[in-house]
């Protein structure tokens, strides 16, 4: 596993904050913190918290995923979230008519 991307993740706070119109200082008072430490997070020198990511996020008003969602890669298996149904409809739809009919006729007989 690699680190977190800190730099990035301070840059989509940055972004995010200007966007919405607020100062370090506004962020800075709603976390208990100084500006600096704003200021160094959004420059990718300090780390913040889960906790201080999740306050962050709130108060801009988006999710914690906005800022980290760059950070995890993972393959979906669609095979593993579709139903049983699901799977054997999707490996029905390119059977020609006389598959679907054989196969119904296979059906009947369990």
């Amino acid at each position: 596993m690699t680190d977190l991307d800190f730099k990035q993740i301070g840059q989509k706070i940055k972004e995010r904050r200007q966007n919405q119109g607020l100062t370090q200082e506004f962020i800075a008072n709603k976390l208990d913190v100084n500006p600096s430490h704003i200021s160094n997070i959004e420059g990718g020198r300090a780390h913040p918290s889960l906790s201080a990511l999740v306050k962050i996020a709130n108060i801009l008003e988006c999710s914690v995923d906005f800022f980290i969602s760059g950070e995890y890669f993972y393959k979906v298996d669609k095979s593993a979230t579709m139903t049983l149904d699901s799977q054997i409809m999707d490996k029905l739809k390119y059977a020609d008519i006389d598959k679907k009919r054989r196969i119904l006729q296979m059906i009947d007989l369990l």
